[in-house]
């Protein structure tokens, strides 16, 4: 870590016996003078010149420590020794940019501004209008696309980069929870909103740390656990017959942490077979021990809704619903010493899913809805454990093993299961204080023992100044799903003949953390993807099925600024540019792969305004299939007090834009309600 020395170059007798005076020099652990560095001690402040050094006086004796500030540096303090002669005092500090601690991207704890690799945190708890949308969180960042085929994320495909929908993993609290039959199901989550404390992207592969699927990016949901005790309720009402109720609860009593959760939103559809209900429920408690600390997640939830138009012309219907258990037991509470973690997860989702609801008719031959109903049930059980540990003060590492049964139960796949097994290890390094080195592989078994190995390397370097530069390889491979390999209705065909998907990621970006709350980051990128699974239908044909596209390499940038002020308002700028080595031949289309948006971007406000609380984001994205479209959002509310009236406005430009070709999307939406909170945290 970097730090700051702080030398004592002389003392005009000792503190304690009425020096008015003393001279001190600031350098960094290699020795190059600080310049600028604020120092001070009692009411005495002085500014470090080009050599590093600062005279602090005082008419009386000097007492009190000596405090040191610098751009990128943490504050140092040290409290000078008394003695008759000049003092050398030697003070090392990390280098300390106020950043959140992320479990993504990393097997312990780690501050955002320690990885050297692309990640955003998005929380769920601010201070600001309310939310109640997944989906909602995630458009703030512009290298994610929300293709969302219901509102409010009741289907919802998440692209990050340009990846498809199946190439996003997505995690509850480190534990992997894609569904197996389709990514369709990526945000299916059965956990309500208010059950989320934070929500961290990962962009780029993350199969080493996570194993298949984690091809475009890495999606973390993390919970709250309850400090003190609280209870928040939350009710709605808005056009389109929308209604909304919702409560969070917890509470700590000892070594334990108890929270519920629960939540029901209701739509009549803002327009015909559109509409929706979702519920979804939660309990998680915690244990906290001089051993480590238990936990144990239970999450429910049911999705019906009008699926018109979602997979082709047919007013379809379809009904979702998932249960999750999750049980972690962790080993170690200094994070300097050894730690374990053991997990076992089990996750059962349902899909009945009805082509046409009212019967239809293709091909000249008339279906009845029961001749194209599926019932789909998946089953996943895994279990894995991982260990982290120190060597030293430069040498961190890692390992873990897992191991995943999925299995399905369809009228359309039939009876199908596999098992997968992976092992992997991660080193990190410190050689200097200003870089950073870390490597790791993974070793994944399934299907008759076919292995696939993944590794990733990755640097970082401090320059100075709050600027760290950052690059990384890895490697990534996704199993198709069993919609991939064995789907089939009268517009869409699976193929039992897929290949695995193998990808390779590259990164090179940097980070500048400035004063005052700012920080800037750029990151170039690119994904080389072999046998990339894609629905495709050629000219002159009315079906899509599913193909390995031979090589595609994907290429882009990303920009982002951002700045809190010191009443915590935060505005934000985001932009990224993409683009594909190739496109489909004339006359074939692409379902899912080239479905991205070339360019998207995103300014944002939120935060307190006098007695209101204010939140904003416009956001403009095109694609080859449309045309630029700009949908601007704004949420107020009530700042402070139990009661908080809020009002939200999406699509405030009543913009008309389609999630995909011939799929329209709601236009200017109006909701609003109050929430309430009945018990307030500590």
């Amino acid at each position: 870590m970097q730090g700051i020395r702080i030398i004592a170059l002389f003392a005009v007798g000792p503190l304690s016996l009425g020096a008015d005076c003393i001279q001190i020099r600031v350098v960094d652990p290699q020795g190059l003078p600080v310049t600028a560095a604020t120092a001070s001690i009692g009411q005495s402040t002085a500014k470090a010149n080009a050599a590093g050094i600062a005279e602090l006086c005082e008419e009386g004796a000097l007492s009190g420590p000596v405090r040191v500030q610098a751009q990128g540096f943490a504050t140092a303090v040290e409290h000078l020794a008394v003695g008759e002669s000049p003092q050398v005092v030697e003070l090392r500090i990390r280098l300390h940019v106020e950043t959140p601690v992320v479990v993504t991207g990393t097997v312990r704890p780690t501050e955002l501004a320690d990885l050297d690799r692309s990640l955003r945190v998005i929380s769920a708890s601010e201070t600001v209008a309310p939310a109640w949308s997944f989906a909602e969180l995630l458009k703030q960042d512009s290298s994610i696309h929300m293709r969302e085929r219901g509102p409010d994320g009741t289907q919802a495909d998440l692209s990050i980069r340009g990846s498809t929908f199946d190439q996003v993993l997505v995690m509850i609290n480190g534990v992997r929870v894609s569904d197996s039959q389709t990514g369709h199901h990526t945000l299916d989550l059965p956990l309500p909103f208010e059950a989320v404390q934070q929500v961290e992207v990962l962009a780029g592969a993350g199969a080493t740390l996570y194993g298949s699927d984690a091809v475009g990016g890495t999606v973390n949901f993390v919970t709250k656990k309850p400090e003190s005790k609280e209870l928040r309720l939350m009710s709605g009402i808005g056009e389109h017959g929308w209604n909304r109720l919702a409560a969070f609860g917890g509470f700590r009593r000892g070594i334990w942490s108890q929270s519920l959760a629960g939540s029901r939103d209701f739509s009549t559809g803002f327009a015909e077979g559109r509409n929706f209900r979702n519920v979804s429920l939660s309990s998680e408690s915690f244990f906290d021990t001089s051993v480590g600390t238990t936990s144990v997640l239970v999450a429910y939830n049911d999705r019906p809704f009008g699926a018109n138009g979602f997979y082709g012309p047919w007013n379809s219907w379809e009904d979702t619903g998932t249960k999750f258990l999750s049980a972690t037991q962790t080993i170690g509470r200094n994070v300097d010493r050894l730690n374990h973690r053991f997990n076992f997860a089990f996750r059962r989702h349902n899909d009945n899913f009805i082509l046409c609801k009212q019967g239809c008719v293709f091909g000249g031959v008339h279906f009845r809805p029961e001749d194209n109903q599926n019932l789909h049930q998946t089953n996943v059980f895994q279990g894995s454990y991982t260990v982290a540990g120190v060597a030293g003060t430069k040498v961190r590492w890692s390992g873990g093993a897992q191991v995943v049964s999925d299995g399905i139960d369809s009228t359309v796949a039939g009876q199908r299961r596999r098992e997968r097994a992976s092992i992997f290890a991660m080193l990190d390094l410190r050689p200097t204080e200003r870089l950073t080195l870390s490597a790791g592989v993974r070793e994944e078994a399934w299907d008759k023992w076919r292995v696939r190995t993944n590794p990733t390397f990755s640097a970082g370097y401090w320059i100075g100044g709050g600027l760290k530069i950052r690059a990384l390889a890895s490697s990534a491979f996704r199993i198709p799903t069993y919609t991939d390999l064995y789907h089939r209705d009268p517009g869409n065909v699976g193929n039992s003949s897929l290949v695995p998907e193998a990808v390779w990621n590259y990164e090179a970006g940097a980070d500048w953390f400035l004063p005052f709350g700012t920080k800037v980051s750029a990151a170039w990128f690119q994904r080389r993807e072999n046998n990339s699974i894609d629905w495709v239908k050629d000219e002159g044909s009315a079906v899509f099925q599913a193909r390995n596209t031979q090589k595609i390499n994907f290429t882009g940038a990303e920009f982002e600024v951002r700045h809190t002020f010191r009443n915590a308002m935060q505005v934000w700028g985001n932009y990224t540019a993409l683009q594909a080595s190739q496109s489909l031949p004339v006359g074939g289309v692409s379902r899912y792969v080239f479905n991205f948006p070339s360019n998207q971007g995103n300014v944002g406000l939120q935060g307190a305004a006098g007695p209101l609380l204010f939140k904003t984001r416009l956001g403009a994205y095109n694609r080859a299939s449309q045309t630029a479209r700009a949908l601007w959002d704004v949420s107020i509310g009530r700042s402070g007090g139990s009661w908080r009236p809020f009002i939200q406005a999406t699509n405030v430009l009543d913009a008309q834009h389609e999630a995909f070709q011939g799929l329209a999307q709601p236009g200017r939406w109006i909701r609003g309600g109050v929430q309430i909170d009945v018990f307030r945290p500590n």
